[in-house]
């Protein structure tokens, strides 16, 4: 209120000015009289999760100064944001950028795809792997060229394990080994790394034992750093599993998750269970069952998050339903793996397809590839939900696998195994597809809960080196902006300041953020401000490179991204390095 009058009484007369300066030598008024960027007459949403509240922003450099009545206030530049809401900008915990972002094209390096879902701020090292090792190589990289984005860096668990284990990878780590490890991730947290990442579905670290995993992330709470972890399955098998090769008991996506829990639970340190989901139809209803496990452990005072993109579909790009090994030559031994490095040797499926009738002509081989293109048809959410994407027929696109074998009056693995040898001659499968595995239910439930946050697992994509292809996930131009427009506007499945909050304070709280996340006096001027009449995400899975409408402005540090939405091409962003404690 004494600011107020201060204000109104400099507009009234200049002396006035004088004497609120004096009096009030602490206000932001008394350090400059002006702006470089105000953001007048905005709708507040401060990333707390309250609701909104009018005010202006005043901008001076990479800083918000001042929250508040800045109508007599002089700037640069005024933004009228009359009827618009005012967020901070997004972060997201789980991105695949860095790869553009220390790429030598510009344009990746510009992230349009992402800066204009609200974007400003992504997380590395998704899945346990760092683009370049040490640390200090990937800072170099990033600052090269520039980028638009804030990084906050993490070390890569499978990263650090290729460099102690080299190609000997597919057992468990020595102790001596892990030591090794437990060095490089000290190295890379004194560089600045906020925690450890890890993507134990995937190769190496999937031969990692639970031990392993738990004494690395014991480094962790002398720098107050976090976990996050694509885990060790999310199905009812990980994903390099099937029927063929399954050898014992599975692991199935609760199992999993009890593992990162029980981080939590021995080291203190927090946890977040990645883009988090119950995919594939057998495991539909385990969101209540996760949830039900994260509050027990929250309950316990451990601090466990997820984080989630909002969508029915997984996976960043179409896929065929038949299993690579059907196309090796008869007699490959398959318990590799489905992600076995063998099978993407030279040579090893350039016969692909006589291969794969060699493989049918033998009645129990045969058998084992269609239980196996059974369940992963249904680990992608069955014959009804899958969408063909890619075919030499046209009139193919757009329909269900389904509707496709109902035509040809076959059923669908036949469908499948017949499209493999009549489509695309260099395609693996024929054609390609894209399933959607999980179900709306566990969607709306994990995102219901007030420790998950908003997550994109999208990459840089439609420029030199990073090219989509049909199929593509629409979560690359769109997951940020469908958490308001679709789940808080359209389905009111949250509330928009819910929806804000997990984008914005949340990832902030998770990082350890001092300075970002929120719209505070003190803070980096990191920005969004939308329409909300207007916004929705348009991106399809036929049409994936639609980008989101209704996002006005974006700045990134001070400097806009996207301005009256129109991408600027500007390269503000900076690396946000970890530096002495940091705050849950």
């Amino acid at each position: 209120m004494f600011a107020k009058q201060c204000l109104t009484g400099w507009v009234r007369h200049w002396a006035s000015l004088i004497l609120c300066t004096v009096l009030a030598p602490g206000s932001a008024f008394a350090q400059s009289p002006g702006f470089d960027l105000i953001i007048a007459n905005g709708r507040i949403l401060d990333g707390t999760g309250n609701v909104d509240f009018p005010s202006d922003i005043g901008i001076r450099g990479d800083q918000i100064v001042r929250i508040g009545d800045l109508s007599g206030a002089s700037a640069k530049r005024v933004i009228d944001a009359e009827g618009l809401y005012v967020a901070p900008g997004f972060i997201d915990l789980h991105s695949h950028a860095d790869s553009g972002l220390i790429s030598d094209e510009i344009e990746g390096r510009r992230a349009h795809n992402l800066v204009s879902q609200g974007l400003t701020t992504v997380v590395g090292a998704a899945d346990g792997r760092n683009r370049l090792w040490p640390l200090t190589a990937e800072f170099a990289a990033y600052e090269r060229l520039g980028i638009a984005m804030n990084m906050v860096p993490m070390v890569g668990h499978s990263t650090i394990r290729l460099q102690v284990m080299g190609d000997d990878y597919e057992r468990e780590a020595t102790e001596r080994e892990v030591a090794a490890m437990k060095a490089l991730l000290r190295d890379g947290m004194d560089a600045g790394a906020w925690g450890l990442g890890a993507g134990l579905e995937y190769r190496p670290a999937r031969f990692s034992s639970e031990q392993e995993v738990l004494e690395l992330a014991s480094v962790l709470p002398r720098y107050d750093g976090f976990y996050i972890a694509h885990q060790r399955s999310e199905p009812t098998m990980p994903m390099w599993q099937l029927p063929s090769i399954v050898d014992g008991w599975p692991i199935d996506g609760l199992q999993a998750l009890e593992e990162t829990i029980n981080i939590a639970r021995e080291t203190g340190v927090r946890v977040v269970a990645s883009h988090v989901k119950a995919r594939g139809r057998a495991s539909w209803g385990r969101s209540s069952h996760d949830i039900a496990l994260a509050d027990a452990a929250r309950d316990e005072g451990l601090a466990v998050y997820f984080d989630q993109y909002a969508y029915e579909t997984n996976g960043g790009g179409p896929q065929v339903m038949v299993p690579l090994w059907a196309f090796a030559p008869p007699g490959f031994d398959r318990t590799g793996g489905n992600d076995d490095p063998r099978l993407r040797r030279s040579g090893v499926l350039d016969q692909h397809r006589p291969n794969l009738r060699s493989n049918l002509a033998d009645p129990a081989t045969r058998k084992l590839i269609e239980r196996d293109i059974e369940w992963i048809v249904n680990h992608q959410g069955g014959p009804d939900r899958h969408i063909i994407v890619d075919h030499p027929d046209r009139a193919l696109l757009g329909k269900t696998l389904l509707e496709a074998a109902d035509a040809r009056e076959e059923s669908y693995v036949d469908t499948i195994l017949n499209f493999a040898l009549s489509g695309y001659e260099d395609v693996p499968g024929g054609f390609w597809m894209r399933g959607h595995s999980m179900h709306e239910m566990d969607v709306h439930n994990y995102m219901r809960q007030e420790y998950t946050a908003t997550s994109s697992d999208a990459g840089i994509i439609d420029v030199a080196g990073l090219e989509g292809r049909p199929g593509t996930h629409p979560r690359m131009y769109g997951a940020f902006v469908r958490k308001i427009a679709h789940y808080a506007k359209d389905r009111k499945v949250i509330s928009l300041p819910f929806a804000i909050r997990s984008s914005t304070g949340l990832p902030a709280q998770i990082i350890g953020l001092r300075d970002r996340g929120y719209l505070r006096e003190g803070y980096k001027a990191d920005i969004v401000v939308f329409d909300y009449d207007r916004i929705r995400d348009r991106a399809t899975v036929m049409e994936r490179d639609l980008y989101a409408e209704g996002i006005e402005y974006v700045l990134v540090n001070g400097t806009a991204v996207l301005d009256t939405g129109k991408l600027t091409g500007a390269l503000p962003g900076v690396i946000v390095k970890r530096t002495g404690d940091s705050v849950r």
